[in-house]
Formats: structure tokens, C-alpha cells, sequence
């Protein structure tokens, strides 16, 4: 069976800058949070949509999300595909949360949550991205919010 990641890299439809931002958000998505300004423009900052983000609840000065938040963070990428400009993933965080995540202190629980994210890579850097990610359900995970039952 092969993974999304692998079926994006053979389409043979890709056009040249097409596999170049595939592979650039693909390694992107491989570094270290303290390493990714290698791959941005100056100033990057991705955007968050959705409803209200833990990050607007979150007290001033708490960590947000770094290495530390789920340092055995693994993403499987469930769908990716790229046109032009742009990347398009959704994938699965796993790991566990050893570290202060949104100002909630580490649990120690495990975290299996849905994200989904578009990048636009502009002269072999990115210059946008976008990401929703399933807050409910990583707040539930976290014994933040209670499980509705039935």
C-alpha cells in the first residue's frame, strides 16, 4: 500500500514547480520549529482559521506550541495534493503531551488529532500558510472539555 505522500511525489501530471513545493513543504514539515525560518520569507506567520483558536484563550506569554509542547510529535499525512503555488495536506499529530501546549500544563495523555494546512511557496520559499487543526478534539484528548456521550 502506498502513502499519500508517496502518490503525490509520482504523479506524473506534476509539473517541475509543482514537485519543488511538494518536496520544499515536505522537508519543511520534517525540521525543527526553531529551524523552519530557513524556508520562509522574513516575517512569516502562519494564519489560524476556523473558530476561536486555543492560542485567543491562552494567557499572555503562555507558550503557544513548540518542540517541547509534544516532543514525539509524528504527523501522517492522510491526503496531500499540489497545483501551482500551492499545498494542500491533511494529516494526523500524534504524540503525547509532555509540554505546556496553549497555556494548558503538560498531562502526559496521548493526542491523535486531524490538521489540515495549505502553503503557497513563492521563488523555492513559503510566503503563506493557512492550518486548521481539530482544537475540540485535542481539548477533549486533554481532559479540557467533557466527552458528550451517546
Amino acid at each position: 500500500m502506498t502513502t499519500a505522500v508517496e502518490q503525490a511525489l509520482a504523479d506524473p501530471t506534476l509539473t517541475d514547480e509543482e514537485r519543488a513545493n511538494l518536496e520544499l513543504v515536505l522537508h519543511f514539515r520534517t525540521v525543527p520549529f526553531s529551524e523552519r525560518s530557513k524556508y520562509t520569507v522574513d516575517g512569516f506567520k502562519p494564519t489560524r482559521m476556523g473558530m476561536p483558536t486555543l492560542a485567543e484563550f491562552a494567557a499572555p506569554g503562555a507558550v503557544r506550541m513548540n518542540g517541547e509542547s509534544v516532543p514525539d510529535r509524528v504527523d501522517e499525512i492522510d491526503d496531500i495534493l499540489v497545483r501551482g503555488d500551492r499545498v494542500w495536506a491533511t494529516w494526523t499529530i500524534r504524540g503525547t503531551h509532555l509540554g505546556e501546549l496553549q497555556g494548558i500544563p503538560p498531562t502526559g495523555r496521548t493526542i491523535a488529532v486531524t490538521e489540515v494546512g495549505q502553503w503557497r511557496v513563492k521563488d523555492g520559499v513559503i510566503v503563506e500558510a493557512w492550518f486548521m487543526v481539530d482544537e475540540l478534539a485535542l481539548l477533549r484528548q486533554l481532559g479540557r472539555w467533557p466527552v458528550q456521550e451517546g
